[in-house]
C-alpha cells in the first residue's frame, strides 16, 4: 500500500511526490520525482530512520543560514531561537531543566540506532534514546512506571548493548527519576 503524503514543487512542470509505503509489516518513506506528470526516479528510506533525516535537514538548514542562502532566517541564532525542542513527555522536559540547572550539556534524541532488520536488510525496528550527555559520552533513557513500557525499553536497551557494545546507556526508571526530582527540588530550595 502506498499513500501520497505530500508534494514538493521543484519547477513549473516538475515536482517530488512523497509517499508512505507499507509493505510486509515495514514502512518506508518514498521520494519520487515527476516531470509533466511522468514519474521518474525514486529514493526511499525506512520510516524508522525519520529522526535521522530530521537531524540532517536541521544541519542543512543551519548551513544555508550560515552561508546567507535562507529566505526565512538571517542568522543561525535566529534559527535556533525559533526552532524549539518538542519533548515527547513532560518528564523529559523536566529532566532537561535539571540538566540545565547543573550545567550539564545535553542533546535531545540525537541518534537513532537500528536494532532489527528484515531478511532484505531493511530496518524494521530502531531505538532513539531520550538524551545524550556528550561530556560523559552517555545516553539516557527515561521510562515510567508503566510495566509494558519498561519491559519494551529494557528489551530495546539489551538489544542496543548487544549490537553496539561501545555505546554507554543508562535507563532512569520511575523510582530513579522520582529520587532525582526530590533531590533537585531540595537543592533549588536550598535544603541540601
Amino acid at each position: 500500500m502506498e499513500k501520497l503524503i505530500g508534494i514538493i514543487k521543484t519547477g513549473s512542470n516538475s515536482e517530488i511526490n512523497v509517499y508512505l509505503r507499507v509493505k510486509d509489516g515495514g514502512a518506508t518513506v518514498v521520494f519520487r520525482s515527476s516531470t509533466m506528470g511522468v514519474e521518474g526516479s525514486e529514493v526511499s528510506f525506512p520510516l524508522a530512520m525519520l529522526v535521522e533525516l530530521k537531524k540532517i535537514v536541521n544541519v542543512l538548514e543551519e548551513e544555508f543560514v550560515e552561508k546567507g542562502h535562507s529566505e526565512e532566517f538571517e542568522t543561525r541564532n535566529e534559527l535556533k531561537e525559533r526552532r524549539q525542542i518538542v519533548f515527547s513527555h513532560p518528564s523529559e522536559e523536566e529532566f532537561a531543566r535539571i540538566l540545565d540547572f547543573y550545567q550539564i550539556k545535553w542533546e535531545y534524541e540525537p541518534r537513532t540506532f537500528p536494532i532489527e532488520w528484515d531478511e532484505d536488510g531493511n530496518v524494521t525496528e530502531s531505538f532513539t534514546p531520550d538524551f545524550y550527555l556528550p561530556e560523559q559520552d552517555l545516553y539516557i533513557e527515561l521510562t515510567t512506571l508503566k510495566q509494558s513500557l519498561v519491559t519494551k525499553k529494557n528489551r530495546k536497551v539489551r538489544r542496543l548493548k548487544e549490537l553496539y557494545p561501545d555505546v554507554n546507556i543508562k535507563i532512569f526508571y520511575g523510582r530513579d527519576y522520582m529520587k532525582l526530582l526530590e533531590k533537585f527540588d531540595a537543592r533549588k530550595k536550598g535544603i541540601d
